[in-house]
């Protein structure tokens, strides 16, 4: 596959704190490409220096072959920006918007006209193109931002945590918005911190901590990563940190948890289930419960939380 996004040893210091470290990251053309992590992992910083809005300290990066800092006005001519705040005007309309943005863009009358038809049809903004931006509910007024983004028809569209604010009928219908701008051949950036936003749209996913990039691949790729199975066991007296502790408590756990439901672990090997259980009936333990799936993107977060963050 084509490479669209090429990132080399990028650093990026604020005096003594360092919010990004040597990161280096390829991006390859026409994916959805997650970015994941806490607050001041680093993700912010990342985008804003791929937006040119911010020069690295070290390193370099690429955007479709252009340099972000000697070639930063070529690069902001082939990328779309969707901030996490409106950056259209309230008081004109739908379509004043994309009239004013695609001249910012330099965008020729002519082409306005046909591209915002297109897009607000995309988009299914048709009906509110003559309404003040200011009386949109919020599920549209996220599409009038990504529709501003759209109008010079970028080739990466940076999206910075979309789904912030909305409800969930809002959300999955942006969803919806952004597979069929993927589909139309845009490379999407996007930052987020829903794991199942991140689940089902994304086709790679990077998580960043500390501005260090601790793992990076496909959805599947990564949940296989941890194990096999995750098991929610619930039981009573419920003494779950004594069998933490137990010395025979398997290896093949890569790890576990308590939380509300009882003792969670993860699975390398599913026969350990067996060796699990007989610990906690030799602890004196009764099973109340046992439920068995296999593991999501949050428990993959989970785990490389624990192994890298504390």
């Amino acid at each position: 596959m084509e490479k669209i996004i090429e990132i080399k040893k990028i650093s990026r210091t604020f005096g003594e704190f360092k919010a990004l470290n040597d990161v280096s990251l390829d991006i390859e053309k026409g994916t959805i490409f997650g970015l994941l992590g806490p607050n001041g992992a680093g993700k912010s910083t990342l985008i804003k220096v791929l937006s040119c809005q911010m020069r690295p300290t070290t390193g370099s990066a690429f955007i479709s072959g252009l340099d972000v800092v000697s070639d930063k006005k070529d690069v902001l001519s082939i990328i779309g920006v969707v901030p996490q705040e409106n950056s259209f005007y309230d008081e004109l309309t739908v379509t004043e918007n994309l009239r004013y943005f695609g001249s910012l863009y330099g965008v020729a009358v002519i082409d306005i006209k046909k591209r915002s038809h297109r897009i607000l049809d995309m988009l299914r903004l048709t009906e509110k193109s003559s309404s003040r931006a200011s009386t949109l509910s919020g599920g549209m007024k996220t599409r009038l931002n990504i529709a501003c983004a759209l109008i010079h028809k970028p080739e990466v569209l940076i999206l910075d945590e979309p789904s912030v604010g909305l409800d969930p009928v809002s959300r999955r219908a942006l969803w919806d918005t952004i597979r069929e701008v993927n589909r139309e051949g845009t490379t999407i950036l996007i930052t987020t911190h829903y794991m199942e936003e991140a689940d089902l749209l994304c086709s790679r996913i990077l998580i960043m901590h500390r501005g260090n990039i601790i793992v990076e691949g496909e959805p599947e790729e990564l949940k296989g990563l941890i194990g096999e199975r995750v098991i929610q066991i619930t039981s009573t007296p419920g003494n779950y940190r004594s069998i933490i502790d137990r010395p025979d408590f398997p290896d093949s756990v890569s790890s576990g948890g308590i939380n509300e439901k009882g003792l969670k672990i993860t699975l390398k090997d599913e026969q350990a289930l067996q060796q699990v259980i007989n610990i906690f009936e030799s602890s004196g333990e009764t099973i109340i419960n046992v439920e068995s799936n296999r593991p999501s993107l949050e428990d993959v977060f989970i785990h490389f939380a624990k192994e890298e963050w504390h």
